[in-house]
């Protein structure tokens, strides 16, 4: 039982600290992506979206060795064989280092390729893109090297890091739009130099931090096979995963990029910046839980493994729908509040995009719960075949004439899909985990919870018609007075609420 408080308050800790971070990048990159707007244009932006975005279609090595690496390390953290750990961390790093070198042939062929003859790029900014190219290039070989270091940091739940380097990449990043203003060269060049040596600088940090404080970074050449070969089966199904997440993505953009314009490509960034700052929030709660799931399963600690992933299901849901139903209601306000002259279709890009969050959030701990196990080979071709069905059934209705809206329709009902397979697929590799359960006490309660709050805020906004700062505000709090409550009576459970009540009596009735 104490080490499951002791588990519980680590969590909390490491939420709370992520979340400062978060709410601080949040405030600074909605002023950030304004500023960047008004100095780089928005052709200039769609152009570094798209031309940036190719790299992103190789950068699936590092995030599946990085998924493996955590994985491999938290599930031996708790067995206590330090010499495992040095050999599993070893293991990863070189794998990352031949990564990289097979990520830099690859994209300095067939991406220099893709860039010069498959995109669209505004006449005269070809030489620039090239040089956009190729420091995204730069960036993306040392996060390879830097994987395993922050993998580790992960496996040992020292995720209070995250919050204060993430809050030194931030200012760096204020920092970037003043020098982009003043620097007397080329705009969109010297925001993808900045951009880079920003990364540069923040892995570097990273990377002395976990050589003075976890045992198992050292390298080595050798290979031992025992640990090699499931450390490689598994990142190797991640690795197809990814690299098919990666093909969806950058098709996305190229196909939004032939049937429109970069304008479009802008719009489509501007959402995913969205996306990924509001998903941020519920990943945030996920680092610190995740690495906990993993070392339930180890220690075969089926039960307290199913609360887990109940408890973050709700919690991370509920975060969501807080961040996203003003969004929802008051996109317009919001989005010319941030960008004065948005791109066409930024708002409803968002709002899309915020619902394929929303539906993802809800199923992520069940994934965690699979890589847990570190059988993840049917989720691997079940969720690639996904993801790239949606890219001809998109194009299909793009050649037919329809909106650029149609891409993210396809997104969400593909996630419908893919997310409630990853229920039978955890169930499939854990017979003791219970499917009923997690739908009667997860997906049923938020979905009810969803209606009864969207139901709430459609009545504000038909007391309040018109649009301005007054009826944002009261959204706002309606939001987050129905979230909170309805939360706390559809989602928590009898212990969870006793703490809360008690906690409340001793704050405002204590002598």
């Amino acid at each position: 039982m104490s080490e499951t408080i002791s588990s519980n308050k680590t969590i909390a800790k490491n939420t709370l600290l992520t979340y400062v971070r978060m709410l601080f990048n949040l405030v600074v990159s909605l002023y950030t992506s304004r500023v960047i707007l008004q100095v780089l244009g928005v052709d200039d932006l769609g152009t570094y979206q798209v031309v940036g975005g190719i790299v992103s279609i190789f950068t699936f090595i590092g995030g599946a060795m990085a998924g493996a690496t955590s994985r491999f390390l938290a599930y031996e953290i708790p067995l206590g064989n330090l010499d495992r750990l040095k050999k599993t961390f070893s293991a990863s790093l070189n794998v990352n280092l031949i990564s990289a070198v097979l990520f830099t042939l690859v994209a300095e062929t067939a991406g220099v390729w893709l860039v010069l003859n498959v995109l669209s790029i505004p006449p005269g900014r070809e030489s620039a893109a090239m040089i956009v190219y190729q420091f995204s290039i730069l960036s993306t070989v040392l996060t390879f090297i830097q994987t395993p270091y922050n993998a580790t940091l992960i496996a040992h739940e020292r995720i209070s890091i995250f919050a204060y380097i993430g809050i030194l990449d931030t200012l760096l990043k204020l920092l970037i739009c003043y020098l982009v203003v003043v620097l007397p060269m080329d705009k969109l060049v010297a925001y993808a130099i900045l951009i880079s040596l920003t990364g540069v600088t923040i892995q570097f940090i990273y990377w002395v931090y976990c050589k003075r404080h976890f045992e198992e970074c050292v390298f080595s050449w050798k290979f031992d096979k025992e640990v090699m070969k499931p450390l490689l089966t598994f990142s190797g199904w991640d690795l197809f995963n990814n690299f098919c997440f990666g093909i969806k993505q950058q098709g996305l953009n190229i196909l939004l990029n032939t049937f429109f314009s970069v304008a479009i490509n802008a719009a489509c960034g501007f959402s995913n910046t969205i996306y990924a700052t509001v998903r941020g929030f519920a990943n945030n709660f996920m680092i610190s839980v995740r690495p906990v799931i993993t070392k339930c399963y180890s220690i075969k600690d089926y039960g307290r493994m199913q609360e887990l992933i109940i408890d973050s299901s709700n919690f991370s849901f509920s975060l969501m729908l807080l961040l996203s139903l003003p969004f929802f209601f008051e996109g317009n306000f919001i989005v010319t509040l941030w960008l004065k002259n948005p791109p066409e279709w930024t708002v409803i890009f968002c709002q899309l995009q915020l619902a394929t969050c929303i539906i993802a959030v809800l199923f992520s701990p069940i994934y965690y719960g699979i890589v847990a196990t570190g059988k993840n080979k049917l989720y691997a071709i079940q969720d690639s075949f996904l993801m790239l069905l949606s890219l001809p059934v998109t194009y299909l209705f793009l050649k037919a004439g329809y909106s650029p809206l149609v891409p993210f329709i396809v997104l969400i009902v593909i996630e419908l899909i893919k997310s409630n397979l990853y229920v039978y697929i955890l169930k499939k590799n854990i017979p003791e985990y219970k499917t009923s359960k997690f739908y009667r006490k997860s997906v049923l309660p938020c979905l009810l919870m969803a209606l009864l709050c969207i139901s709430l805020i459609l009545l504000c906004t038909m007391l309040f018609k018109q649009d301005g700062w007054l009826r944002f505000i009261v959204v706002s709090i309606a939001s987050t007075l129905s979230t909170s409550i309805l939360s706390y009576y559809f989602l928590l459970n009898t212990h969870y609420k006793k703490k809360i009540r008690n906690k409340i009596r001793s704050v405002f009735f204590s002598n």
